[in-house]
Formats: C-alpha cells, sequence, structure tokens
C-alpha cells in the first residue's frame, strides 16, 4: 500500500480565517482554555466513533453553518478507516501552533498500516473546532518556530 495515497493531506472544515491565516504574519496565539487536552481527546473521540452532530456543534459558526461538515467529517472517518483501520496505540499527543494557530495533534500507530498517522484539530481559545486534517506522520506539515 502506498503511503501517498494513504491520507490527504489536508481535509480542511475550517473557516476563512484559517487560510488568511497561512499569509498573515505570525502573530501570538490565543490561550487555550485550560482542558485544552481534554477537548483535543474528546473532540478525536467523537470523530472516531463517528459522533458527527457532536462535532459540527462544537464547530465555529461557518462550520456549524457549512452545508457540507457533515458529510466531509463522515467521509473522512470513512477514508480514515479503510485506508488505516483503527487507533491501536497513541504514540503522542501535544499542542504545537501552525500558522499562528494552535492544534491539537493525536500521533497514533493503525491497525492497517506500519506509519504513525497524525489526526490535526485547530482549537480556538474558546474550544471552538475550526480546522481539521490528518497524515501520515512523515508527511505532517511544517510548525511553527
Amino acid at each position: 500500500m502506498s503511503f501517498r495515497r494513504i491520507l490527504p493531506a489536508l481535509l480542511l472544515l475550517a473557516t476563512p480565517g484559517i487560510a488568511s491565516a497561512q499569509t498573515a504574519p505570525a502573530a501570538k496565539p490565543a490561550q487555550l482554555p485550560k482542558d485544552s487536552m481534554e477537548i483535543g481527546r474528546k473532540y478525536t473521540q467523537w470523530f472516531y466513533t463517528n459522533q458527527v452532530d457532536s462535532l459540527v456543534a462544537h464547530m465555529d459558526s461557518s462550520g456549524r453553518n457549512n452545508r457540507q461538515a457533515r458529510s466531509n467529517v463522515q467521509g473522512s472517518l470513512a477514508q480514515l478507516t479503510e485506508r488505516a483501520g483503527f487507533e491501536k496505540s497513541l504514540v503522542e499527543e501535544k499542542y504545537i501552533t501552525r500558522n499562528g494557530a494552535r492544534q491539537y495533534w493525536r500521533i497514533a500507530n493503525f491497525s492497517s498500516i506500519d506509519e504513525p498517522i497524525v489526526i490535526r484539530l485547530v482549537i480556538s481559545s474558546k474550544g471552538e473546532l475550526i480546522g481539521f486534517g490528518m497524515n501520515p506522520l512523515r508527511t505532517a506539515p511544517p510548525v511553527d518556530p
């Protein structure tokens, strides 16, 4: 199985603000909620268990109003399980800053692939889900210095 076709480089359910953050000068990211690690874990668990309504309810207003949000989440889960299987073990979880935005990264081993997968959630200072992506670890995007 070719790793190049394992997962899309990025599936974005984000607002236009995320796209503009890629070209904007780096600013200090907003402070995360105190329970931000738990929020990242909860959103990932909802994704893994296809609790799409819960995820959409916790998206920012642009995500909630996106008619394709539900199908995008369901399609991503279907692609993940088809190509990588299910999560077997957690390698690492952390928050990084990328393009000025905070992201929860869950790096895990999956049942049908030898390389760890990175589940990436962009979470606002309000705890809202504003973006989502997944990649094999070796193709994870660069983070801010």
